[in-house]
């Protein structure tokens, strides 16, 4: 199989994770009769009988952030905020995995599952700042545009993402819907641009 091929092939499999945490989550609420998308994390789906749909999407969209970081890397191998921003993106798929293993324990404050399910949550959100910022400087050469977007996308997430333990209860699952759309909006553009790019960087 030819390196274009693959590149598509990574960049397709990025957006279908993508979609699939959000499918997930869709179908986590309708068959959680409990659960209310306004004041129930994403997190609480994970709870439960049909926990393990959630479990899944948050899989495919690791699984989606790994084949993203592979196409890139296949695109462009050099550069030091490159390849760092890369193993980012790697790191943020094995963070999306642990997430998902220790999500039953979100719900449960004082257990040790707990506590762990807080801090691989914060490290995810400090990752992508970090890939958003150091990847927009030659993500400009896979698309002009992608520089500005990366910054957009990080400045939201730096400004809204810190402000989620200070919603009330009765929002928090709504707004960390909001902010959790810069999780997937990123990836899809990058990888929709990285199926129809056409040419490889140095």
């Amino acid at each position: 199989m030819e390196k274009r091929t693959i590149i598509k092939t990574c960049g397709i499999i990025g957006i279908s994770g993508c979609i699939a945490v959000i499918a997930a989550d869709v179908v986590g609420i309708i068959l959680h009769e409990k659960h209310d998308p306004i004041s129930d994390t994403i997190s609480m789906l994970a709870i439960g009988k049909y926990g393990w749909i959630q479990d899944i999407g948050l899989d495919l969209l690791a699984l989606g952030y790994f084949a993203l970081a592979a196409g890139l890397l296949l695109w462009k191998r050099k550069g030091t905020k490159w390849i760092i921003s890369m193993i980012i993106l790697i790191l943020m798929s094995a963070t999306v995995v642990l997430i998902a293993e220790h999500n039953q324990y979100a719900g449960r404050p004082g257990h040790t599952g707990h506590a762990i399910h807080r801090k691989l949550v914060f490290t995810l959100a400090g990752l992508f700042l970090f890939l958003t910022v150091l990847s927009s400087f030659d993500l400009k050469y896979l698309k002009p545009f992608l520089k500005k977007f990366s910054w957009w996308i990080a400045g939201l997430w730096l400004i809204f993402a810190p402000l989620l333990p200070l919603i009330p209860d009765n929002f928090d699952g709504a707004y960390e819907r909001l902010i959790c759309t810069l999780l997937v909006a990123w990836p899809i553009v990058v990888s929709y641009q990285l199926i129809n790019n056409t040419d490889f960087a140095v």
